[in-house]
């Protein structure tokens, strides 16, 4: 089977610089929720009661469900692009889907930006700014194709229907089917519960150093607002003003996309310890964590090309204050993390 390629988001072939920035949100400091915002961040959560009861939806024979969860700039688009070649996974036109995430209510900004695109894609046809072309009026049907992903029922076997026939578009009995969502590290083991139900899902969660992953995202950030051409040193300037302002709100330590141990107490709680794999970011170009994850779907295995990363952009330099403040921010989950995995975490990990 040939290579396949991932089809772009709907917003890229009319070249709108608002649909570029709105592919990059929602952001996680200006829109993710804070886990301390909520009762029930530290407890069980079984003690909140038992988890509903989910009906097993209808998915094709022999194939299997795959989750792939994390944070922004925490390796997902790199996986998405190593397993994307592969003739044993299926994926649909978008890589990150943001459904059940939606659906639960966690993600407001990702579906107001999608309406907005529509209705921007649509505005620049009825306006004339764009020309009736077929090339444009696909876009426009993508677009809407991804909004229908949302109308199927809130309960019963078939409330996935409109997003699985998004998601099985093209399938071509893959033993694999693949959504690599990574906000879907936001959500309760309910909703977990539930994605557990479609295709018998296994998950894995990729897990970076809180403070470089932080501080990627930060600089991804900046080079949207201020451009790729901006010297170092003055965009070292705009990160850690940017930086300087989570650190002095107390909030950082709390971001629901970062605190993996809240995110690992929900999952384990709806899925069976087998259907999850935990893998480190800093592993992923070794070929370690790419073995470790192919064998977990029974998989062929390839190495990955050396060393290449995903939407990496050009280095800038971490002051030491903003480090050693990111690092007292996220001490909590350093230490969750050691606990855990004790020396399966890797050594470029601040701890």
């Amino acid at each position: 089977m040939a290579a396949r390629t991932a089809r772009p988001d709907p917003g890229d072939p009319m070249n709108d610089d608002e649909m570029i920035r709105a592919s990059m949100v929602p952001d996680d400091m200006t829109h993710a929720r804070m886990a301390s915002d909520r009762e029930d961040d530290a407890i069980d959560p079984l003690a909140r009661g038992p988890l509903p009861t989910f009906e097993p939806t209808p998915f094709p024979q022999g194939a299997r469900m795959m989750f792939c969860i994390g944070a922004q700039k925490g390796g997902t688009s790199w996986l998405h692009d190593y397993l994307l070649p592969s003739p044993e996974v299926h994926f649909s036109p978008n890589k990150e889907l943001h459904y059940f995430d939606v659906r639960a209510g966690r993600a407001e900004m990702a579906l107001r930006l999608r309406i907005k695109q529509m209705q921007t894609l649509a505005g620049r046809l009825a306006a004339g700014k764009s020309a009736l072309h077929p090339q444009h009026t696909r876009v426009v049907r993508e677009a809407l194709d991804l909004l229908e992903i949302y109308t199927g029922p809130k309960a019963g076997p078939n409330r996935h229907d409109p997003y699985l026939d998004y998601l099985l578009a093209g399938y071509d009995a893959q033993p694999w089917v693949a959504d690599i969502t990574p906000s879907y590290a936001v959500l309760d083991a309910r909703h977990f519960a539930d994605m557990a139900m479609v295709g018998e899902a296994r998950f894995i969660f990729i897990l970076r150093d809180p403070v470089a992953r932080m501080w990627s995202h930060i600089r991804m950030m900046e080079r949207v607002n201020h451009g790729e051409d901006t010297p170092t040193e003055e965009m070292i300037g705009h990160c850690a003003a940017r930086a300087q302002i989570l650190i002095d709100s107390g909030k950082l330590g709390r971001l629901e996309r970062v605190n993996y141990r809240r995110t690992m107490i929900e999952l384990e709680a709806a899925v069976p310890a087998e259907r999850i794999k935990y893998v480190f970011f800093e592993d992923l170009f070794s070929g370690a964590a790419t073995r470790e994850i192919c064998d977990f779907l029974g998989i062929a295995h390839r190495q990955p090309e050396g060393g290449r990363r995903v939407n990496e952009g050009k280095p800038v330099p971490m002051p030491e204050e903003i480090r050693a403040a990111f690092r007292d921010a996220f001490d909590p989950q350093y230490r969750f993390v050691r606990e855990r995995f004790g020396d399966r975490v890797p050594e470029k990990w601040a701890v």
